[in-house]
């Protein structure tokens, strides 16, 4: 790539209850057992001659409002039919002997009382067992915690690596996310996840004595080759700087906490850079010619004019330049003639942003406006099958190109915030990335922006 120093800008159940009383639809049981009481009065008719033995028998009548009763005691509307037993009262057509008796006859009714301690029907109240239909309340309980799914588990091939400063991006790991450096005495610690697959951010102010500026990341973990492809700080001068020779935190980044999520966002300035151990080539990873994709998670760096990828598969620092040995994602500002460091990079206008793929002297890139985007979910691609090189933002596709302007054959260097040689430190804004060994479809890079959406339900993907 045309190697010039960069110019950089500022960094900137409810279960359904059963109401039971003595006056409902049961109660309206009861009083047809009354109803029984007005069998008393055909009683009164069999009393013979004594019409006013059947008078007592109205009397009987009476009788039935004693059924009543037993509609008031029966709490079960079915226990009232044990009052219909006081048929017995029917017995008392003895009244017919004379009115007095008749009554007392009726007063047998009172017997029918005895339906009231049909009370075991009270017994029914095991109907308030149907509240166990509450325990339905159960599987509604169970639904409203859906299994954690990070980025991998929305690709269908899941990732050939993976980076995050803020969580899981695959469910099944479990391990650390990145590693503070304290710059007073040069210790380490590892963020850790929380259960819910996020960074724990209770333990970093302590160990920073309360003040970000006081810790660095000395470390980002891989996700899916955990330690061989862990990204660290630059340590080496490359041919046209930067010159992190000195090594130990020279050239890492700043710990950062994003203020709209609470945290932590990789914030890289020149001449911060991160790539593997000895930037050795990463396992794991497709390289040369073969299917692969980019997708990044992160901020545009406004009204900041850089060189080349923000991050992505690339040559060595020490190897010769070769067009198409690059691949990295580019999100970027603005444009400089054939004499600045931006020919490699450079949007359609000097007051543009755009998206893309540089591919390491050549770029293919799409201007998307004059402001930048509040955050920017990138996903380029190169595809060998048509040979094309596709990239989209915020869910929205903004080019395919075929032929890509160079002829792929990637390398697998893994460099951050740093160009193809890491000669020219990119101002990256990152939260999570990931590399696949596959092409992912629209319909996967919307189920991505919905993961993220969720996950980030403070943010806008616009």
């Amino acid at each position: 790539m045309n190697r010039k120093y960069p110019t950089f800008g500022a960094l900137v159940s409810g279960a359904l209850m059963l109401a039971l009383a003595g006056c409902s639809s049961s109660s309206n049981t009861t009083g047809s057992g009354g109803t029984n009481g007005a069998g008393g009065t055909t009683t009164g008719t069999g009393g013979g001659d004594n019409s006013s033995g059947g008078s007592t028998g109205s009397g009987g009548t009476t009788t039935s409002t004693g059924g009543s009763v037993g509609s008031g005691g029966t709490t079960g509307g079915s226990g009232g039919a044990i009052g219909s037993g006081g048929n017995t009262s029917s017995g008392g057509t003895t009244g017919a002997g004379g009115t007095s008796s008749g009554g007392r006859g009726g007063a047998t009714a009172t017997g029918g009382r005895a339906g009231s301690g049909g009370t075991p029907a009270t017994g029914g109240a095991t109907g308030t067992a149907g509240a166990t239909g509450t325990g339905g309340s159960s599987p509604g309980t169970g639904g409203s915690a859906p299994a954690y799914q990070g980025p991998c588990d929305v690709v269908p091939d899941g990732c050939a690596e993976a980076f995050s400063v803020t969580r899981a991006m695959v469910a099944s790991y479990t391990g650390p996310l990145l590693q503070l450096g304290r710059t007073s005495d040069k210790t380490t610690l590892d963020i850790k996840q929380t259960a819910n697959h996020t960074a724990d951010m209770t333990t970093w102010s302590a160990f920073c004595n309360g003040s970000q500026s006081n810790c660095v990341v000395a470390k980002i973990y891989a996700q899916i080759h955990s330690g061989s492809n862990d990204l660290l700080p630059g340590v080496w001068k490359t041919p046209w700087n930067p010159d992190c020779s000195a090594g130990g935190y020279t050239c890492a980044a700043k710990f950062t906490i994003e203020s709209t999520t609470g945290l932590p966002i990789l914030t890289t300035v020149s001449p911060q850079e991160y790539a593997l151990s000895g930037d050795n080539f990463a396992m794991g990873i497709n390289g040369g010619s073969k299917a692969m994709g980019i997708m990044y998670n992160g901020k545009p760096v406004a009204n900041s004019v850089y060189c080349c990828g923000v991050i992505g598969l690339t040559h060595k620092y020490n190897a010769n330049d070769t067009a198409g040995t690059d691949f990295m994602l580019a999100l970027a500002y603005g444009w400089r003639d054939s004499g600045g460091c931006c020919i490699a990079v450079n949007c359609g206008t000097a007051t543009s942003y755009c998206v893309g793929a540089e591919e390491e002297e050549n770029n293919d890139l799409a201007d998307y406006g004059t402001s930048p985007v509040a955050n920017a979910l990138v996903v380029t691609q190169y595809d060998p099958s048509n040979n094309s090189v596709s990239t989209y933002l915020n869910g929205v596709q903004k080019f395919s190109h075929s032929p890509p302007k160079a002829k792929l054959n990637a390398s697998t260097a893994i460099h951050l915030g740093g160009g193809g040689d890491l000669s020219q430190p990119d101002a990256v804004l990152m939260r999570e990335a990931f590399f696949t060994n596959a092409v992912m479809t629209s319909s996967t890079v919307t189920a991505l922006k919905a993961n993220a959406t969720a996950f980030y339900p403070m943010l806008s993907f616009p």
